[in-house]
């Protein structure tokens, strides 16, 4: 009888250590220590730290890690075995049910000794498939108490990303714009200055003329005075160039207009650079021989026409010439013709075509030289005034990636949407803020340099299309990024 319950009490024991309980949470846990691909195989090693598992003798708990990536894919690892010591020695004999086993794949095998700290290096590996590079693929682990497979388990702690897509590792490149002459600010306006007949000299002061004609010039000069001023009111700015165009009306032969309108614009422009001290390339002149367009607006809005009067002296203007005899040949005919001889002599001589005799100008102002520091200052204010080399300097000034250097790339791109540096360094930007898409957009107009391969070579490999990526990487050719790109990709 004693020998009967003997044996009844050592079977209790047997199946009571098969239907062990779950560890309580925070009983195990664990972290990657290297996760990576090697010669065609995932290298997985983990560590699982056992130090406040309490495991009864008669009791195992498995720990599967698996490998997937949120879009289907999966892969099962070995199961690491963590057995009480009864089980633990039934393991080493064999003689542990083989129907509960043959539910997981074990790759390894420990015993737990409770009340001690416990860490367990869990290695494994398995063929890698490219699905296990995506910037989802991730590793979990299970838990499982009854030895009901991997399905029946639950997830211990959250899941680790594997992070093998080189894509992040790699390196991209900003380019610095070549130094180009900077936005100018174009201030126009229309001067009437005086010359004497047939003479060439600009008086800036009162003259009386041979003819005992009076001439004040003063009333002009200041309409440009002011514009210079204006232009000038902004205490970051200099004049880059002052442009004249000097007008002549259409009296007198073509040529000699032509020769009065030329050195008229001339004297005034030498007079302007002079007088703000501007090399000479940076004040020029300009000329137009007889002012036909200007006398034409005139004749389109004069009140003063019948509309027979206004039809022919359009077809008149309008009609095509070839040369300065053409030109004299309409003067001609304003001067002689019947339809316009007392019009010619009453309104247009005395009172249209001295109107004509208009000088042009525009005031060209340009950023001053000035630090990068202060260029910060403008780029807050005033972005259209400065150049694209000028805002890749601010943005220098600020570590890659930080707001205010990605900031200064966007201006760049906003103010020079269609400048393939300013494209490509929006695109560089944008890879390293992980917007691939961006990124993509961006270098559609970022042209054909190496950079620009480089950059599409990480978009490529962060796809996941490393076929591709190698590709766009040896189109790069020696530039040193691309180069520790492609060796990180293979």
């Amino acid at each position: 009888m004693k020998r009967i319950s003997l044996i009844a009490a050592l079977l209790l024991t047997i199946f009571a250590g098969t239907t062990t309980a779950a560890p309580r949470d925070g009983a195990v846990s664990y972290d990657a220590s290297d996760l990576r691909v090697h010669d065609g195989k995932l290298l997985v090693t983990i560590l699982f730290r056992l130090d406040s598992l309490s495991l009864g003798t008669d009791r195992q708990l498995y720990l599967t890690p698996v490998v997937e990536d949120g879009k289907g894919n999966d892969e099962v690892l070995p199961s690491l075995l963590v057995n009480g010591r009864n089980m633990h020695y039934a393991y080493q004999r064999g003689t542990l049910r083989k129907a509960e086993l043959r539910e997981h794949n074990i790759g390894q095998e420990v015993r737990r000794i409770n009340g001690r700290p416990q860490t367990v290096e869990y290695r494994a590996s398995v063929p890698a498939d490219s699905w296990m590079l995506s910037q989802t693929a991730s590793i979990r682990v299970v838990t499982d108490t009854c030895g009901c497979g991997v399905r029946s388990g639950r997830d211990l702690g959250n899941p680790l990303l594997l992070c093998l897509n080189p894509a992040p590792k790699m390196r991209s490149v900003f380019i610095t714009p070549e130094v180009t002459p900077l936005p100018v600010t174009a201030h126009e306006g229309k001067a009437r200055v005086q010359f004497e007949v047939d003479r060439t000299e600009l008086h800036a002061e009162p003259y009386l003329c041979r003819n005992g004609q009076r001439i004040d010039n003063r009333a002009q000069l200041r309409i440009i005075d002011d514009s210079v001023r204006y232009a000038l009111s902004n205490p970051d700015v200099e004049i880059a160039s002052i442009g004249v165009c000097g007008y002549a009306s259409p009296e007198s032969p073509y040529l000699h207009n032509e020769f009065l309108s030329t050195n008229r614009s001339r004297a005034l422009a030498e007079y302007l650079g002079a007088k703000y001290n501007l090399p000479a390339d940076r004040s020029t002149y300009s000329s137009v021989a007889e002012n036909w367009g200007e006398f034409r607006q005139i004749v389109d809005t004069a009140k003063i026409l019948t509309s027979r009067q206004r039809a022919d002296l359009l077809a008149l203007i309008d009609r095509p010439t070839y040369g300065p005899s053409d030109f004299d040949a309409k003067e001609r005919e304003l001067k002689t013709d019947p339809k316009f001889a007392t019009l010619y002599r009453n309104i247009i001589l005395p009172k249209w075509f001295p109107t004509l005799r208009a000088t042009t100008f525009v005031i060209n102002t340009r950023l001053k030289p000035m630090s990068d520091e202060r260029l910060a200052e403008v780029m807050e204010k005033s972005p259209q005034m400065m150049s694209l080399n000028q805002m890749m300097r601010v943005a220098r000034l600020y570590p890659e990636g930080s707001e205010k250097f990605n900031r200064a790339i966007e201006t760049a791109l906003k103010y020079y949407p269609d400048d393939r540096t300013a494209n490509l360094n929006g695109a560089v930007a944008a890879i390293q803020c992980g917007e691939f898409d961006k990124a993509t957009r961006l270098l559609e107009k970022a042209g054909d340099t190496p950079e620009a391969y480089n950059a599409r070579g990480i978009i490529a490999t962060h796809n996941g299309d490393f076929r591709l990526a190698g590709e766009l990487f040896r189109k790069a050719g020696e530039l040193p990024e691309a180069l520790k790109n492609l060796n990180l990709l293979d």
